[in-house]
Protein backbone atom coordinates (compact mmCIF):
# COMPACT_ATOMS: atom_id res chain seq x y z
CA UNK A 1 0.00 0.00 0.00
CA UNK A 2 1.49 3.44 -0.85
CA UNK A 3 1.96 6.23 2.01
CA UNK A 4 -0.21 8.78 1.98
CA UNK A 5 0.17 12.11 4.22
CA UNK A 6 -2.73 12.43 7.04
CA UNK A 7 -3.32 14.84 9.77
CA UNK A 8 -3.28 14.31 13.46
CA UNK A 9 -4.72 16.53 16.14
CA UNK A 10 -2.65 16.85 18.74
CA UNK A 11 -3.09 18.05 22.27
CA UNK A 12 -3.23 21.96 23.15
CA UNK A 13 0.57 23.22 22.38
CA UNK A 14 2.00 19.62 21.98
CA UNK A 15 2.91 19.46 18.29
CA UNK A 16 6.65 19.40 19.48
CA UNK A 17 6.12 16.60 21.72
CA UNK A 18 3.65 14.47 19.50
CA UNK A 19 6.63 15.15 16.33
CA UNK A 20 9.60 13.59 19.11
CA UNK A 21 7.53 10.65 19.92
CA UNK A 22 6.25 9.89 16.16
CA UNK A 23 9.67 10.37 15.00
CA UNK A 24 10.75 7.85 17.28
CA UNK A 25 8.41 5.21 15.55
CA UNK A 26 10.43 5.99 12.35
CA UNK A 27 6.90 7.91 10.69
CA UNK A 28 7.84 11.13 8.50
CA UNK A 29 6.28 13.76 10.24
CA UNK A 30 5.88 17.51 8.93
CA UNK A 31 4.59 20.29 11.08
CA UNK A 32 4.62 23.55 9.20
CA UNK A 33 5.62 26.62 10.53
CA UNK A 34 4.86 30.42 9.78
CA UNK A 35 7.35 33.21 10.65
CA UNK A 36 5.07 36.02 12.16
CA UNK A 37 6.80 39.83 12.87
CA UNK A 38 6.28 41.67 15.52
CA UNK A 39 7.11 43.84 18.17
CA UNK A 40 7.87 42.70 21.37
CA UNK A 41 10.10 44.79 24.24
CA UNK A 42 9.96 47.89 21.72
CA UNK A 43 12.03 45.36 19.28
CA UNK A 44 10.87 43.84 16.19
CA UNK A 45 11.05 39.75 16.35
CA UNK A 46 10.53 37.07 14.21
CA UNK A 47 8.75 34.12 15.71
CA UNK A 48 7.98 30.81 13.93
CA UNK A 49 4.56 29.40 14.94
CA UNK A 50 2.36 25.67 14.18
CA UNK A 51 1.00 27.09 10.92
CA UNK A 52 -1.86 24.72 11.93
CA UNK A 53 -1.87 25.00 15.80
CA UNK A 54 -3.40 21.70 16.72
CA UNK A 55 -2.29 19.39 14.25
CA UNK A 56 0.72 17.90 12.60
CA UNK A 57 1.18 15.98 9.24
CA UNK A 58 2.08 12.31 9.03
CA UNK A 59 2.71 9.79 5.82
CA UNK A 60 1.96 6.22 6.01
CA UNK A 61 0.66 3.58 4.85
CA UNK A 62 -2.84 3.07 6.17
CA UNK A 63 -2.61 -0.33 7.46
CA UNK A 64 -4.85 -0.79 11.29
CA UNK A 65 -1.29 -1.26 13.12
CA UNK A 66 0.54 2.21 11.88
CA UNK A 67 -3.27 3.72 12.47
CA UNK A 68 -3.42 2.56 16.38
CA UNK A 69 0.47 3.17 17.26
CA UNK A 70 -0.33 7.02 16.31
CA UNK A 71 -3.24 7.12 17.67
CA UNK A 72 -1.48 5.97 20.84
CA UNK A 73 1.31 8.18 20.73
CA UNK A 74 1.79 10.84 23.66
CA UNK A 75 0.71 14.21 22.54
CA UNK A 76 -1.51 12.93 19.61
CA UNK A 77 -5.42 13.13 20.31
CA UNK A 78 -5.91 10.65 16.80
CA UNK A 79 -5.96 10.95 13.21
CA UNK A 80 -8.49 12.97 11.65
CA UNK A 81 -11.14 10.84 10.45
CA UNK A 82 -14.42 11.53 8.53
CA UNK A 83 -17.64 9.32 7.45
CA UNK A 84 -19.45 6.69 9.67
CA UNK A 85 -16.69 4.18 9.71
CA UNK A 86 -14.02 6.30 11.17
CA UNK A 87 -10.81 5.98 8.55
CA UNK A 88 -8.77 8.80 8.13
CA UNK A 89 -9.29 10.39 5.14
CA UNK A 90 -5.54 11.64 3.28
CA UNK A 91 -4.45 14.60 2.12
CA UNK A 92 -4.89 15.77 -1.28
CA UNK A 93 -2.05 14.78 -3.29
CA UNK A 94 0.33 17.40 -3.67
CA UNK A 95 -0.98 19.79 -0.82
CA UNK A 96 1.67 18.95 1.54
CA UNK A 97 4.61 19.07 -0.55
CA UNK A 98 3.22 22.82 -1.68
CA UNK A 99 3.26 23.47 1.45
CA UNK A 100 6.63 22.47 2.61
CA UNK A 101 7.89 23.97 -0.92
CA UNK A 102 6.50 27.42 0.49
CA UNK A 103 7.94 27.10 3.66
CA UNK A 104 10.83 26.43 2.46
CA UNK A 105 10.95 29.46 0.10
CA UNK A 106 10.42 31.75 2.61
CA UNK A 107 6.53 32.38 1.32
CA UNK A 108 5.40 31.22 4.96
CA UNK A 109 5.50 34.67 6.75
CA UNK A 110 3.43 37.85 7.61
CA UNK A 111 4.14 41.04 9.39
CA UNK A 112 1.86 42.21 12.36
CA UNK A 113 3.96 45.53 12.28
CA UNK A 114 1.73 48.06 10.79
CA UNK A 115 4.19 50.13 7.84
CA UNK A 116 3.24 53.55 8.71
CA UNK A 117 5.98 56.68 7.62
CA UNK A 118 6.72 59.93 8.01
CA UNK A 119 4.07 62.12 5.82
CA UNK A 120 1.64 59.57 5.61
CA UNK A 121 -2.37 60.54 5.96
CA UNK A 122 -3.62 58.57 9.19
CA UNK A 123 -7.13 58.52 10.56
CA UNK A 124 -7.71 57.89 14.25
CA UNK A 125 -10.17 55.02 15.04
CA UNK A 126 -10.86 55.31 18.14
CA UNK A 127 -10.96 57.99 21.24
CA UNK A 128 -11.59 61.88 21.62
CA UNK A 129 -10.75 62.69 18.22
CA UNK A 130 -12.01 59.37 16.49
CA UNK A 131 -12.48 60.03 12.81
CA UNK A 132 -9.93 62.86 12.51
CA UNK A 133 -7.09 62.45 9.48
CA UNK A 134 -3.86 63.37 10.60
CA UNK A 135 -0.43 63.66 8.59
CA UNK A 136 2.37 61.74 10.43
CA UNK A 137 5.26 63.53 11.42
CA UNK A 138 7.23 61.09 13.43
CA UNK A 139 7.45 57.01 13.84
CA UNK A 140 9.24 54.90 16.53
CA UNK A 141 8.28 51.45 17.63
CA UNK A 142 4.82 51.25 18.36
CA UNK A 143 4.30 55.20 18.77
CA UNK A 144 3.68 57.66 16.03
CA UNK A 145 3.03 61.24 16.76
CA UNK A 146 0.89 63.23 14.06
CA UNK A 147 -0.43 66.64 13.19
CA UNK A 148 -4.36 66.69 13.49
CA UNK A 149 -6.46 69.71 12.71
CA UNK A 150 -8.01 70.73 15.55
CA UNK A 151 -10.53 73.44 16.58
CA UNK A 152 -8.88 75.28 13.55
CA UNK A 153 -5.22 74.81 14.08
CA UNK A 154 -2.67 72.02 13.40
CA UNK A 155 -2.18 70.36 17.17
CA UNK A 156 0.40 67.69 17.99
CA UNK A 157 -1.18 63.95 19.18
CA UNK A 158 0.70 60.85 19.72
CA UNK A 159 -1.03 58.10 19.72
CA UNK A 160 -0.58 53.66 19.79
CA UNK A 161 0.29 52.73 15.97
CA UNK A 162 -2.93 50.28 16.43
CA UNK A 163 -4.99 53.20 17.08
CA UNK A 164 -4.76 54.30 13.67
CA UNK A 165 -5.58 53.26 9.69
CA UNK A 166 -3.65 54.35 6.75
CA UNK A 167 -5.76 56.57 4.42
CA UNK A 168 -2.94 57.73 1.60
CA UNK A 169 0.56 56.66 1.87
CA UNK A 170 3.09 59.60 0.95
CA UNK A 171 5.27 57.44 -1.98
CA UNK A 172 2.63 54.52 -3.20
CA UNK A 173 4.96 51.73 -4.60
CA UNK A 174 3.42 50.91 -8.20
CA UNK A 175 4.45 47.14 -9.21
CA UNK A 176 6.91 47.35 -12.48
CA UNK A 177 4.48 44.45 -13.88
CA UNK A 178 1.29 43.20 -13.31
CA UNK A 179 0.53 40.89 -10.71
CA UNK A 180 -0.57 37.64 -11.09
Amino acid sequence: MMARWYAARTKPRQESLAVTHLERQQFEVYAPQISIERFRNKRITVDREPLFPGYVLIKFALVDSAWRAINSTRGVISLLTFGEFGIPTPMPHGEVESIQAREKSGQLFISEIKRVRRGDKVKLKFGPAADAIGKVIFTRGERIELLLNLLGRQTRVKAPLHAVEVVEQRHQIQPSRPVR
